[in-house]
């Protein structure tokens, strides 16, 4: 099907060329099922690869161009297979403007225009034009992938947060816009799944992503490598506004904070839901004001949160145990 309408296309368009004696190969210089990704600084409606190569010529700009057979859409490109990666595209061609005669530029075919675009009117008068160059590569954000095809003004860049990161805004995407620029802003990508285990007695820091928060999740595999203890704590700064004290050696539980530098009064319970050398699941959850404590899908206990005005920004593991992963939700 691409065979057929690529000679359709060939056929019609080198009637406008018979003028310089022969029809120009345009088989032997276009790239089929191909395109240039990210470069596009203007895109048209075009009725064949010969008016999209007239497009390209009339613009100091372009130096390739993406013909789409089934939308009929020119892309003009700012770079050159010599310097950039032609990828594959089904039902695209691509080729270096460089290998097409100037004749298919028309008037403008004898009208330099430097770093602009040159324009016919009704009259046939040339002249010489503002060409928009694009918004430029979209902005970058850590751990995220951007996909986007092109610069030119209309241009969608979508933002995807690599595995355990997630995105901190409701918005994943950016448009370019006449001014250059890309419009809005996109949040970090946070991590919110550690699946890789940590080393034995050193202390796990969490951070809560996408900022501190009052409502979130914690779940933590861990695995008690001896009778001593395991500790988690919710911090803020240097304040512990929650403090969950697995106590093997004692056989107990422990509840407290840590804020101004002073302990609070301490709440204990028995026994304490951890064994050496079994892994365990534990899952804290703060929800309106209230710390739910689950091991193992049961639940232990729940406890009011003492400082609710307070927004925690980090969860600490410590003590002589292996957490193999962990996960928060927010």
């Amino acid at each position: 099907m691409h065979f057929i309408l690529f000679t359709g296309v060939l056929v019609l368009s080198c009637v406008g060329l018979i003028c310089c004696g022969t029809c120009f190969n345009a088989s032997s210089v276009l790239e089929v099922d191909a395109h240039m990704e990210h470069y596009v600084f203007r895109k048209v409606r075009s009725p064949s690869v010969y008016s999209c190569a007239s497009e390209c010529l009339m613009s100091s700009v372009c130096m390739s161009f993406n013909f789409e057979t089934w939308t009929r859409t020119c892309g003009l490109n700012s770079n050159s297979s010599n310097d950039v990666a032609i990828t594959s595209h089904p039902g695209c061609f691509f080729s270096d403007i460089r290998y097409w005669p100037k004749l298919l530029a028309g008037a403008c075919s004898e009208t330099p225009c430097p770093m602009s675009r040159c324009h016919v009117d009704r009259l046939s008068r040339v002249s010489c034009e503002t060409e928009f160059q694009g918004c430029g590569a979209p902005p970058t954000v850590a751990n995220a992938e951007v996909h986007y095809d092109g610069v030119y003004e209309g241009a969608v860049s979508v933002y995807t947060c690599r595995d355990n990161f997630m995105l901190c805004t409701t918005s994943n995407s950016r448009i370019c816009q006449s001014t250059g620029h890309w419009n809005g802003s996109i949040g970090s990508c946070a991590q919110y799944i550690w699946d890789t285990p940590f080393q034995q007695g050193i202390v796990v820091q969490l951070v809560l992503p996408c900022g501190n928060s009052r409502n979130f999740t914690v779940v933590v595999n861990v695995t008690p490598t001896a009778g001593t203890r395991v500790q988690m704590d919710f911090r803020r700064g240097e304040n512990i506004l929650c403090h969950i004290g697995f106590r093997l050696d004692e056989n107990k539980l422990a509840f407290n904070s840590f804020t101004s530098g002073v302990w609070g009064t301490q709440t204990d319970l028995s026994p304490v839901p951890l064994a050496v050398g079994t892994e365990s699941l534990v899952e804290i959850r703060l929800d309106q004001g209230m710390y739910m404590l689950a091991v193992n899908g049961s639940s232990i206990h729940n406890f009011t949160d003492m400082y609710p005005d307070e927004i925690i920004e980090e969860v600490y593991v410590s003590g002589q145990a292996i957490v193999s992963a962990a996960h928060i939700t927010v």
